[in-house]
């Protein structure tokens, strides 16, 4: 074979071998995730929302290779941060805490929703549900469910975050089954709501436990009861509602979850719920949530993430046309 040819064959062969490892050079270049994530949280600092995906992030950051920054987008009850989710890049790298409140409770709330819960995300994985917990002003004289009653013919008033919030709607219900006449009296978030109480502002709330809690362990809140069917291991002496004669509670506790932009590939979305999955079965991360008033979930019994959505929209739908609640 003359030099030329054998020049020619070479450089051939050297061209055929590297463009058949090209595909293997490119899919590890594609591989998820390949740059920091940013999770944007849809309420302040402090929310029970923010609690738990502080907790969380650091470790799935950790599965995942990569760090997560963390984005309040607070306002319109969740539905500035949601939105903003929605209408991502879906490639991955945004990610979104939905919860009771922004996929179930907003798509019966509000008229002009900026975004559709069911359209809009693919919902990854539940990540934990919390309890609402009835509570009074510690230095108040109710000791028990039932001293909570009007004085002087007075509406007993209760806090809530804001207008359509799983507190101000458990409030609503909370008020129909005892037959208690209240006036709902809204904050700006979770923070203020449960001050109010503390400070003898109003009579009562129906406070998610994490907002909660430090004013429960300071002995400012006196907890007459919780929403759970059992008591929270953060709260272990805490009574059930169900076990004082109010069943149907435990169907208002407020859960959380990982969503995604819709379209999402299906390779980053598998490789968000394994990490999840992952970082749920850490015994250290379940501690925390447990210790900061959460009932961290368990996706390999619980099932599915999206059949779950669904059925909490059609529950909070019946309870936000009950209320009369809507917001333009």
């Amino acid at each position: 074979m003359k030099r030329r040819e054998l020049l020619s064959l070479c450089s051939k062969s050297v061209i055929a071998l590297g463009c058949a490892g090209l595909p293997g050079m490119l899919r590890a270049q594609r591989r998820f995730p390949a740059k920091v994530l940013t999770y944007i949280v849809a309420y302040t600092p402090g929310s029970a929302n923010d609690i738990l995906v502080r907790i969380l992030a650091p470790e799935l950051g950790q599965q995942l290779g990569q760090s997560i920054i963390v984005d309040n987008k607070p306002g319109a009850g969740g539905s500035i941060g949601m939105a903003a989710v929605a209408h991502a890049r879906p490639d991955g790298y945004t990610l979104g805490l939905g919860s009771t409140a922004t996929m179930a409770i907003n798509r019966a709330l509000y008229k002009n929703l900026p975004y559709d819960p069911l359209r809009d995300f693919a919902s990854v994985v539940k990540f934990a549900s919390t309890p609402n917990v009835l509570v009074v002003p510690a230095s108040g004289p109710v000791k028990a469910l039932k001293d909570l009653k009007p004085r002087d013919g007075k509406s007993l008033m209760f806090s809530s975050p804001g207008n359509g919030t799983t507190q101000h709607l458990a409030g609503v219900l909370f008020s129909s089954e005892t037959k208690l006449q209240t006036e709902h009296i809204p904050y700006r978030g979770p923070a203020e709501s449960v001050m109010a109480v503390a400070s003898g502002e109003v009579d009562f709330s129906m406070a998610s436990l994490p907002s909660a809690l430090a004013q429960i362990k300071a002995g400012r809140l006196r907890v007459l009861g919780c929403t759970s069917l059992k008591p929270p291991p953060s709260l272990p002496d805490a009574r059930s509602l169900a076990d004082m004669g109010l069943p149907g509670f435990e169907r208002t506790e407020v859960w959380f979850g990982l969503v995604v932009p819709t379209s999402t590939p299906a390779d980053a979305v598998e490789a968000l719920e394994q990490a999840s999955i992952r970082t749920l079965a850490s015994a250290r991360i379940r501690e925390q949530l447990e210790q900061a008033g959460y009932q961290p979930a368990n996706p390999k019994v619980e099932g599915k993430f999206d059949p779950f959505v669904r059925e909490q929209v059609a529950f909070w739908a019946d309870l936000v046309k009950q209320a009369g609640a809507s917001i333009d």
